[in-house]
């Protein structure tokens, strides 16, 4: 640093700058017991918005923590779920997308099997549960056990953030191993149960010889997975060859 820098440092007034806030959201996906794809989403316990239901997350701590680090504290905070991988979405930057100040968000996904996940509510979340993901022809539904709430309802442009992420999640599980997150075990699994997981992320029936070749071509070759060279136990269904993530890649 020379010495014209240092001085321009000394008498740079940084409240001359007029900064929005900036927050980290996490968008949460899992499987349920049908193989349904869920959301975990959050009742806010405090104004604005105070009663809707919104993806998790919170403001950021300046000169304390990163977006990624916020990420996390506010997951942990709101709903007990923690060490998980978090991967960046978007950035959310209109000014009007909050109505106390001009605020950004810095999005996050997380695919976390269900049998991981305890939820426990805390901080500002009035509750923490997992949505059934429906589709309507008016939009996208969220259904609990005992109600059902439409993407209109959401708190903020939550209703932009999730739909960004299913079609950021959808457009790469063709290239990308987002869906081995979601299983069961990593170190023993089927074909059928990882079709399974894209068939819900996708939202559509796949071809089973094409989805077999695909993950011939894209993970066993590549030496992402490895085949175990035994069969799934009969369970009263017909069994399966098993194959697993290499531990690597773990």
């Amino acid at each position: 640093m020379n010495n014209d820098e240092h001085v321009f440092l000394q008498k740079y007034r940084e409240e001359d700058y007029k900064r929005p806030s900036v927050t980290a959201d996490i968008v949460v996906f899992t499987l349920d017991e049908d193989n349904d794809l869920n959301l975990l989403l959050i009742k806010r316990r405090t104004y604005p918005f105070k009663d809707c239901w919104a993806v998790p997350g919170g403001f950021l701590k300046a000169n304390e923590e990163s977006a990624e680090e916020a990420a996390a504290r506010e997951l942990r905070e709101e709903t007990g779920i923690q060490n998980v991988y978090l991967k960046q979405l978007y950035t959310f930057s209109r000014p009007d997308r909050d109505p106390r100040t001009h605020v950004i968000s810095v999005a996050f996904t997380a695919l976390i099997p269900k049998a991981k996940l305890t939820i426990t509510a805390g901080d500002d979340a009035g509750d923490a549960q997992l949505f059934k993901i429906k589709y309507d022809i008016n939009g996208i539904l969220f259904l609990a056990p005992d109600f059902t709430i439409s993407e209109q309802n959401l708190a903020f442009d939550h209703k932009e953030i999730i739909r960004m992420a299913l079609t950021r999640i959808r457009g790469r599980i063709d290239y990308e191993p987002d869906a081995f997150e979601l299983l069961r075990d990593r170190s023993e699994f089927t074909i059928y149960e990882l079709k399974r997981i894209y068939e819900s992320i996708k939202n559509e029936t796949l071809n089973t010889a094409n989805f077999r070749k695909s993950f011939q071509r894209n993970y066993l070759n590549t030496g992402y997975c490895i085949d175990l060279n035994r069969k799934s136990k009969n369970t009263g269904k017909r069994t399966a060859e098993l194959y697993a993530v290499k531990s690597e890649a773990r």
